[in-house]
């Protein structure tokens, strides 16, 4: 467990130190380009990425769950993963004029060519970096990501300024996948694994294939406002809808984004070692909420001031979108651990299935939803989200039982601190008597009594991460009584 905990702190530190950059890059760049523009890298980055959900096959996710050597699955994943990328990439490059006037953006056509580079850096990197994962090379892998979103912050920040508009966005996906294959060989210079090699092909298949199905699906999906609101709207609602989805994901980048390159190794030594997933399955959604819930509510109260600082007052209108997805994305928790959980279980199929069932009802409300704007397809959500995580809790359950007392009570501490975060910013608001339109300084105090409110909360408590906060002030408290004691002592 020692080496989770070291694992968890330092992908966390790589989560803060990354998410800094990209907030300093989302404010700089929405103050450089237009909602129009940015909604038009949006429509790009949209197509790009359901076709590299099929282009990645799995293959990442094939090296970390392989019980043999790693050097060996790696040469294999990038086999396969080079191939499918000299497709997918002539593919994009081909088929861009068509994109472009489906939607009638003829800047689409060089965006989709400019990114179609991208994915031939892609191979050179994916495999070492799975590797990292797998032998639990953290620190390495830290700097390694750090150093691919500041490249890609310099360059889309620079490029913006110079003018370019959208295509800013598609030149700094091609400099940061470049970046990457020179980090990763920089910490992890194991050439070798460029060697082709089909062997365990079949093991990677059967992964690669259920992994990138279910991926394909659940991106298409996720993505699916953006194509309505680009085909139907117009560019500029793509922008305000995908602004306000940046800002609403800002708490599971910070718990899902450090916790699940951890988790899948995670779980799959748990199932080498013959140990039950249910109990690091409860613990992880408790860990999970007791961070999620509360940002979630903090941000949806204070959505004005935040997107005041972060985008600047041609984004207000993204307000209200904010706040809706911020409070939906509170019912994501319990299928963040689908896909590994499921796949340590050896229910890897389970992750197709359950989306077959989900997706289509869902895409359904998105489509009814679509007609009302921005503001109703986030509303929307209230009714999607709750649908597909019922759907994903039964098929992890079926796999790793355990009760619903355990669940409800796995959640119960989690919801009185997010109730706890809750009640500063509520008193600020109902003392400015504006509504949620609080200035920035308001904003700051709300902010900060409402993080205060939730350390109180998590110590007084006494949730598990409260152990982990004791140990970081701990050091602290020692020094500030040590420097006391020797003023004192010096009077």
């Amino acid at each position: 467990m020692n080496l989770v905990k070291r694992a968890v702190l330092l992908v966390s530190g790589e989560r803060y130190l990354v998410l800094s950059i990209t907030l300093v890059q989302t404010a700089l760049v929405s103050r450089l380009l237009t909602p129009e523009q940015v909604g038009l890298s949006m429509l790009g980055v949209a197509l790009v990425q359901v076709v590299d959900g099929l282009r990645d096959f799995g293959t990442t996710n094939y090296i970390i769950h392989e019980p043999t050597t790693s050097q060996q699955s790696a040469r294999t994943a990038f086999t396969v993963l080079l191939a499918l990328s000299l497709v997918f990439a002539a593919g994009l490059f081909a088929s861009a004029d068509l994109w472009a006037g489906m939607y009638g953006q003829p800047v689409l056509a060089p965006y989709l060519r400019v990114l179609s580079l991208s994915f031939l850096l892609v191979p050179f990197s994916g495999p070492l970096m799975a590797m990292m994962r797998r032998d639990f090379q953290f620190a390495s892998l830290m700097w390694v990501n750090v150093g691919i979103g500041l490249t890609y912050a310099v360059v889309l920040v620079g490029l913006a300024y110079l003018g370019f508009g959208a295509l800013s966005f598609a030149w700094a996906m091609v400099g940061s996948a470049a970046a990457a294959v020179a980090l990763s060989l920089a910490v992890r210079p194991e050439p070798g694994v460029y060697r082709p090699s089909l062997q365990g092909w079949r093991t990677a298949l059967a992964i690669g294939g259920f992994s990138s199905v279910n991926t394909l699906l659940t991106r298409a999906y996720d993505l699916l406002p953006i194509f309505l609101l680009g085909r139907f709207g117009g560019p500029d609602l793509v922008g305000l809808y995908g602004r306000a989805q940046v800002l609403s994901q800002l708490p599971d980048k910070m718990i899902l984004g450090s916790l699940s390159t951890v988790i899948l190794p995670m779980f799959a030594a748990d199932r080498r070692d013959g140990r039950p997933l249910a109990p690091t399955y409860l613990a992880s959604i408790g860990n999970i909420t007791a961070v999620l819930w509360p940002i979630s509510v903090l941000l949806a109260l204070i959505a004005h001031p935040v997107v005041m600082v972060l985008l600047g007052s041609q984004w207000l209108a993204s307000v209200p979108i904010f706040q809706v997805l911020a409070l939906a994305s509170m019912l994501t928790f319990p299928a963040m651990l689908t896909y590994p959980v499921l796949l340590a279980s050896e229910g890897l199929r389970d992750t197709l299935t359950a989306s077959l069932i989900g997706l289509p009802p869902s895409a359904v409300i998105l489509f009814a939803a679509a007609s009302g704007g921005p503001l109703a397809v986030a509303a929307s959500q209230f009714l999607t989200v709750p649908l597909q995580a019922g759907i994903a809790l039964w098929f992890i359950r079926r796999r790793v039982p355990f009760g619903l007392a355990d669940f409800v009570g796995a959640l119960r501490i989690s919801a009185l601190v997010a109730l706890a975060t809750a009640l500063p910013p509520i008193a600020v608001i109902a003392l400015t008597g504006r509504g949620f339109a609080l200035t920035i300084p308001e904003g700051v105090l709300a902010g900060f009594g409402g993080a205060a409110a939730w350390l109180v909360a998590m110590l007084v408590l006494d949730h598990p991460i409260a152990g982990h906060i004791r140990e970081t002030i701990r050091p602290v408290m020692i020094g500030l009584r040590a420097r006391t004691r020797a003023v004192w002592a010096g009077r």
